[in-house]
């Protein structure tokens, strides 16, 4: 087996999402930088999924900086709940397009993950998944597995699709297209994988295990979201009231604009 072809791991964009706010989700580090670059690279570093950073021309404010750069653990969903209006910081984020769905969970230094509510066969949750700008999740580690199955278990959720699936031989592929042989990390429940070429889709269980099934059995899915951008201005808000008085800074100088 060949392991040498595995796609290489995508770096993420740090993308600003709202000037003039500061998100309140979970410091990993802090730093004093002059330079966003050397914050997004501090960033990189810690796996943070989100920043905040205080640009130059904030310094001039009357309430003092102790740390301009402040990477964070998770990354706000639609709605932006946990942004605060903050003159002194910028908020940036690897998941600006789209933003996250409200209801998605976050594993710091991993990702955001959405379950799908409704249960579906393999093709339709990919289908599903794609639909949100995310995949079938990864689970091809041990942090991951576990990590993931307490998701399940919170929600009382027994089994969920995630992104593994046998080819017409019987080896077993994760969704960049490496195979399952080329990665050490095993969790299969008693008696899998099984053999029979007609469950060739696996399934992550609540109890931390991985297993196979029919492809048109029907599970809720866990869905790993995609980090991306450019943002879409005013997008992480779409969700509050819009009643005249409260507005986004970008929104207002959208209107100058």
């Amino acid at each position: 087996m060949d392991c040498s072809n595995e796609s290489p791991a995508i770096i993420p964009k740090y993308h600003l999402i709202e000037k003039c706010h500061r998100s309140k989700l979970g410091i990993t580090a802090r730093a004093n930088f002059t330079s966003l670059t050397s914050c997004k690279r501090l960033a990189l570093q810690k796996r943070a999924l989100a920043l905040n950073f205080s640009p130059q021309e904030a310094f001039n404010t009357s309430e003092p900086i102790e740390y301009t750069c402040e990477v964070l653990k998770c990354a706000e969903s639609m709605g932006g709940l946990s942004l605060t209006n903050d003159t002194r910081y910028d908020y940036y984020s690897i998941y600006a397009k789209p933003i996250p769905n409200v209801n998605s969970t976050c594993v710091p230094a991993t990702g955001m993950f959405y379950l799908l509510p409704k249960k579906l066969n393999y093709t339709q949750a990919q289908a599903q998944c794609r639909n949100i700008s995310a995949v079938l999740a990864d689970v091809t580690s041990e942090q991951r597995t576990d990590v993931l199955a307490q998701v399940l278990a919170s929600a009382s959720v027994h089994s969920a699709y995630v992104g593994m699936k046998r080819d017409n031989s019987s080896t077993i592929y994760k969704n960049n297209g490496a195979a399952l042989e080329c990665i050490t990390y095993r969790a299969w429940a008693p008696g899998h994988p099984k053999r029979n070429s007609n469950i060739s889709c696996v399934a992550l269980t609540r109890n931390r295990m991985w297993k196979t099934s029919a492809c048109e059995e029907n599970y809720q899915a866990l869905c790993e979201l995609i980090p991306g951008g450019p943002y879409k201005t005013g997008s992480i808000f779409a969700s509050r009231l819009r009643n005249g008085v409260e507005k986004t800074r970008a929104q207002e100088e959208d209107k100058v604009n």
